[in-house]
């Protein structure tokens, strides 16, 4: 593809963009994207390791792992496997066969779709209904239905914006529930859903920017246990409790002081009290009890668990106890508290580990029970219960896989500032560690999201055969809290990527591996963290994986009212590039900017969604454009586009194939040859 330069301003800061006839879907950009995607999926799957890879990925398969029933009155809601579908049930107990409500498959087909996608889903506080999220063939939006528990019934449908986190908030009758959307002119609005018949309608409520800044993506309505207030707590990855809301005349005011600055949410005591885990003033956070008539007076909260060594991620009440999650050394810890904060216990769980389901979700949703996932880097997630009444811990079932003959240290790397960054290895026992060995990396390092110790799926097949894994945490995440966040994002979001480099030195001084054996991988904003390590560090890497990420940086989105939930998710850590110092920041680091010519990259993999509003495929065009034009290596340069997906897959079948087309190309690269069991 051929370059055709222009001059743009974006913020303030000028700059050539040599590829910008790729940015829109014009039939000569799509031509060459789709012949681009054939070339790379043909070399992908034409590896000797794609298919052995692929069917070692399609038997790890375990829907549900990083999905946790819930109990409302009485009952059971989750998500079950069922071949290959995935169903949403209610059932007696936590992991029995239940009664269909609803199915992935179902819902896809009876809408036109090919493909179905279930979410987020939310019983009623006695269990007579339960709301749903899905999407069909990559959609990213979609719609909330609601299902009777009793009968299966499907009572409405109604949109929507499922990638912003926001979730129904239910009142206590059942009668209906308040959903987070926007105005055309982008502002939160609060519409109820009525479900019941009979059920009184009710104005929405318009949330002005002084209220609720158009920066945040999605709202959660915590609605008081007599259904007289709500408080609406932002979502997906910073959840900051900032409106209290009178239901009866609909009138809004601030929760949280003026000039709060950090994460506020938990859950009702009682009409009254809201109890809540803060970290303004407190990094590693606290949990406090919160008077709703005073909640704008610090002095009128009451500490319950004060800060200690761990860094509180979430807090909540479910009956009679207060349950607090934190991170201890990167792995979780799990404590429960009377509601005065005396301490009860701390829950006997295996570490290094961590909870797949509580990284998801980073909230104790309302129930009657608390439920999670746990997992380690060698055994696949298993669900526990605690009932708040008894106090019993309870194991449901075995983890269906489980890495017997493989061991995972933590260590450390220093980055440029000084700052030791941890990362776990994770590699086979009988694996000769005296000498260099091929090395797989994935990081992340952002949107207030930790990689912590759980079963390493994807990259399972990596370790069989006889390659490191390396999971790095890096700042941007919140394995260390607020601060850790903070330090890498917006203007700090260098340190990001200077960590990444501290670790694959460390790796290398340490004899673990070598440039020529080490690889990068990494989703989404460790997509982004991918391009910059090609562009940055291109002599680090043999290989480099981005999937689902974002290039352009000064252009990543199209000014679209539709996507101003995703807008707004971009705003938290990279700033707006309408906005001359977040522009001038990003332009530094921005990888489709940053490529230059006259480098030997290393070998590329891109990983795109036909559908994504978030990652669109022309960050995926102008890039590969670019690395082509300016790239002096051998090394190959793929562009590989999934046809009706989103931000991902679910899927069992396409998730394998998905993992296994970029897998087999590292392995391939650093000289790997998976065989299966009997080869």
């Amino acid at each position: 593809m051929k370059a055709q330069p222009v001059q743009k301003t974006v913020g303030g800061v000028t700059f050539e963009d040599r590829f910008a006839h790729l940015h829109e879907d014009t039939p000569e950009a799509l031509e060459w994207q789709w012949a681009r995607d054939r070339k790379a999926q043909e070399a992908a799957e034409a590896s000797p390791n794609y298919r052995p890879v692929y069917d070692r990925l399609f038997a790890l398969t375990d829907a549900g792992g990083h999905t946790v029933p819930r109990k409302r009155g009485g009952l059971w809601f989750g998500h079950a496997k069922e071949g290959d579908d995935v169903v949403l049930q209610v059932s007696e107990t936590p992991r029995g066969k239940g009664r269909r409500l609803a199915s992935q498959k179902a819902l896809a087909e009876a809408a036109g779709g090919k493909l179905g996608m279930m979410t987020w889903f939310e019983p009623s506080p006695n269990g007579r209904y339960v709301a749903v999220a899905w999407g069909m063939d990559g959609d990213m939006t979609g719609t909330w239905s609601v299902f009777e528990s009793a009968t299966g019934r499907r009572v409405l449908d109604t949109p929507a914006i499922a990638y912003s986190g926001a979730r129904p908030g239910w009142l206590p009758d059942e009668s209906g529930f308040w959903l987070d959307g926007r105005t055309d002119q982008g502002l939160h609005r609060l519409r109820f859903v009525p479900v019941t018949e009979g059920s009184a309608e009710r104005d929405e409520i318009v949330l002005p920017e002084s209220l609720v800044e158009s920066k945040h993506s999605g709202l959660t309505l915590h609605v008081s246990p007599d259904g007289r207030r709500g408080v609406a707590v932002t979502e997906p990855h910073e959840h900051v409790a900032l409106v209290l809301i009178d239901l009866v005349s609909l009138e809004a005011k601030p929760f949280v002081p003026q000039g709060y600055h950090g994460e506020c949410d938990g859950s009702w005591i009682d009409g009254e009290t809201y109890v809540a885990r803060v970290n303004d003033g407190a990094p590693r956070g606290r949990v406090v009890a919160i008077p709703a008539a005073t909640s704008t007076d610090r002095s009128t909260w009451r500490e319950l668990v004060p800060e200690g060594e761990g860094f509180i991620g979430w807090a909540g009440v479910i009956g009679n106890r207060l349950y607090v999650g934190d991170l201890v050394d990167v792995s979780l810890r799990v404590r429960t508290f009377d509601l005065d904060g005396k301490l009860i216990e701390t829950l006997p769980l295996e570490n290094p580990g961590s909870s797949p389901s509580m990284l998801l979700e980073r909230a104790v949703r309302p129930g009657e029970a608390l439920s999670f996932t746990h997992s380690s880097f060698t055994r696949s997630p298993v669900l526990f219960t605690h009932d708040p009444e008894t106090g019993t811990l309870e194991r449901h079932g075995e983890p269906a896989n489980r890495l017997n003959d493989v061991v995972a240290e933590q260590r450390f790397a220093t980055s440029k500032d000084g700052t030791n960054i941890p990362y776990f290895i994770v590699y086979r026992k009988n694996l000769d560690t005296s000498r260099p060995q091929p090395a797989l990396v994935h990081g992340y390092g952002g949107f207030n999201i930790s990689l912590l110790p759980t079963f390493p799926t994807m990259f399972v097949p990596f370790i069989e055969a006889g390659g490191i894994f390396v999971q790095a945490s890096l700042r941007g995440g919140a394995e260390y809290g607020k601060a850790w966040h903070d330090a890498g994002r917006l203007a700090n979001k260098q340190n990001t990527f200077d960590d990444l480099e501290a670790v694959a030195k460390t790796l290398v001084a340490e004899g673990v591996s070598t440039h020529d054996q080490m690889a990068f991988m990494g989703g989404s904003n460790g997509g982004l963290l991918a391009g910059v390590a090609i562009v940055q560090q291109p002599s680090l890497w043999r290989a480099v994986v981005p999937t689902v990420p974002i290039f352009d940086m000064l252009e990543p989105l199209p000014d679209n009212p539709a996507i101003a939930g995703i807008s707004a998710i971009f705003y938290e850590d990279y700033g707006n590039p309408s906005v001359p110092a977040d522009a001038a920041s990003a332009r530094l680091w921005s990888p489709y900017h940053n490529v230059a010519d006259g480098i030997a990259y290393p070998a590329v993999y891109q990983v795109f969604g036909e559908k994504d509003l978030g990652c669109m495929p022309f960050h995926g065009r102008k890039f590969t454009a670019r690395l082509d034009e300016a790239n002096i290596g051998d090394r190959p340069i793929h562009l590989r586009i999934w046809r009706d997906t989103g931000h991902g897959v679910a899927d069992p079948a396409k998730a394998a194939a998905w993992n296994a087309e970029w897998l087999a190309f590292v392995m391939d690269q650093l000289g790997m040859r998976y065989k299966e069991e009997g080869q």
